[in-house]
């Protein structure tokens, strides 16, 4: 983060503004799915899901 602001200083050419810098307060949700939500997510991104042998009952 601080290349970051460094690059936008030198890039505008403007004083730092540390606000435009400062990290989110809020907290990320924690999320949970089930099994089969994860596989439709992991198929809508492209992925191949393989089941192996051993994991069939």
């Amino acid at each position: 983060m601080l290349l970051t602001a460094i690059y936008h200083i030198l890039k505008k050419k403007k004083p730092y503004n540390p606000e435009l810098y400062q990290k989110a307060d809020v907290l990320t949700v924690s999320r949970e799915i089930t099994v089969e939500q994860a596989i439709l997510l992991a198929k809508s991104h492209g992925f191949r899901i393989v089941i192996p042998d051993k994991a069939l009952p």
